[in-house]
């Protein structure tokens, strides 16, 4: 017990030293000069995780008034997310200056042409792309979705507005779902120009002198991100489960350990996109069923509460708006794979749940005096004549007497049973 509790305070501690270790190296940056330009390096999907990166960089480069250069190449992700990204954009620009660069063949799409459009100034690289950028809510009606995309229409407008960008341009990027070559935006006036290196978009920003600060998502912040899938969350809750149900079997502390911090973690991802509160219901009644197969012992409740994890775990993102359809984080090949994992996990489980049973709920054959009549066995101790000694009959030990002595070792018969006692006779 002491060597897990070890592992995981070893871990708790490399997670939070990771968590800190891009602050300390930017401070060391930030010494070497007195112009620094923080590098956000933003080559992930838009979630949770990402909303904590942005929050921490842009607070560590306001506090030491540098300016920002987001190097973007993002598929989008959560509109939720890449709004509240867009919040502390504009929050730190009342500071400082925030730039998106799309390098050459990367993209800015979907929630991230949100984001983008935040900036003060864009530029992009030959064979990279902006858009598109219409939102849609999974499950939703197309009322819904014509609801969602007017109001991410009139904020993306707002952001064009502010930047003194084409409106009409960059509200068809919502409304149509439009995207735009580099060549394309600059033309339209989405964006500021053409570069095709950091060191282009350095020389044009005034920043060709300036130290370079770069950042890149943290330890905690990429768990985030990754249990922000519910495909992820619904995993964990599964495994969970299974976890402390076998430990009521196994009787140790170890999988129960295990099968809380997975429970944690899975109900961790599912509030971090806020997930439907009917998946969340189907989650943890797919868990109950799971846990009354300690008491069936055949499998189907298993197998029912299996299945029933798998649907929460699809509908617990019902409700949640994307932007767009590009990007589908809920439902790529890792959350298709982990289906198939789980989909195994049913008939496996269930007969290892079974056979655990079998063995739990046979019960021993009692000795006693029926059946210990005529067995034979090995003296433990001398037994003088009618004196008490012990023997070993069919692996337990007896209180015994004799008609003869008989020697420690020596092999005995048992000839009845009497009062608690065997009488024995040596063979």
């Amino acid at each position: 017990m002491f060597r897990f509790n070890k592992i995981i305070y070893i871990l708790l501690l490399y997670i939070s030293i990771a968590s800190f270790i891009s602050v300390i190296n930017a401070s060391a940056v930030s010494a070497s000069s007195s112009h620094s330009v923080v590098i956000i390096n933003f080559d992930y999907g838009v979630d949770p995780g990402a909303v904590n990166y942005f929050h921490q960089t842009l607070s560590y480069a306001v506090q030491n008034n540098d300016p920002v250069i987001i190097i973007m190449n993002t598929p989008g992700g959560y509109l939720s997310s890449a709004f509240s990204i867009v919040n502390s954009i504009q929050n730190a620009e009342s500071t400082i200056n925030v730039i998106t660069y799309i390098p050459p063949g990367d993209m800015g799409a979907s929630a991230g042409s949100f984001i983008a459009m935040a900036s003060n100034y864009i530029y992009m690289g030959n064979g990279s792309f902006i858009g598109p950028s219409q939102p849609y809510i999974i499950g939703g009606s197309s009322g819904e979705n014509q609801h969602v995309i007017n109001a991410a229409a009139s904020y993306m407008k707002s952001l064009a507005l502010e930047h003194h960008r084409n409106v009409s341009a960059v509200a068809t990027m919502v409304y149509n779902n439009t995207a735009y070559t580099d060549v394309e935006a600059y033309n339209l006036s989405v964006i500021n120009g053409i570069s095709n290196s950091l060191n282009d978009v350095l020389a044009k920003s005034g920043y060709s002198n300036y130290a370079l600060i770069q950042y890149t998502e943290n330890v905690y912040q990429q768990f985030e991100s990754f249990i922000s899938n519910s495909i992820i969350s619904g995993f964990f809750i599964l495994i969970g489960s299974i976890a402390i149900m076998l430990d009521i079997y196994h009787g140790s502390i170890y999988l129960t350990v295990v099968g809380v911090i997975a429970l944690a973690i899975g109900f961790w991802g599912s509030q971090l996109i806020n997930g439907s509160v009917v998946g969340l219901l189907l989650i943890i009644i797919g868990v109950a069923l799971i846990f009354v197969e300690v008491k069936l012992g055949h499998g189907a409740a298993m197998a029912a509460g299996v299945g029933m994890v798998i649907t929460g775990s699809i509908i617990t993102v019902y409700g949640i708006t994307y932007s767009s359809r590009i990007y589908f984080p809920f439902m790529n090949i890792g959350s298709y794979i982990i289906i198939v994992l789980e989909a195994t996990v049913i008939p496996i489980g269930a007969l290892y749940l079974i056979k655990l049973r079998e063995v739990a709920m046979k019960k021993p054959k009692l000795i006693g005096p029926d059946i210990v009549k005529g067995k034979t066995g090995t003296a433990m101790t001398d037994i003088e004549v009618l004196k008490e000694g012990v023997v070993n009959v069919m692996a337990e030990d007896w209180s015994a007497i004799s008609d003869s002595p008989i020697k420690k070792g020596e092999h005995v018969k048992v000839v009845e049973y009497v009062d608690g006692k065997v009488r024995v006779k040596k063979i």
